[in-house]
């Protein structure tokens, strides 16, 4: 497992949060997103490197 510091702006940062939030509840909520956000990235740039 790593830890990381980004820097994210503002705005962006809230809308995540709330809707993590409303999708997973308030606990894990912001790790939960930030996986599935990082695997659905990686998905989608594999998909286009293989054209």
């Amino acid at each position: 497992m790593v830890k990381k510091t980004v820097e994210i702006p503002d705005e962006l940062w809230e809308e995540f949060m709330l809707r993590a939030v409303r999708k997973f509840g308030y606990y894990g909520a912001i790790k939960k997103a930030i996986r599935e956000a990082i695997e659905l990235w990686l998905e989608r740039e594999r998909k286009l490197s293989r054209r």
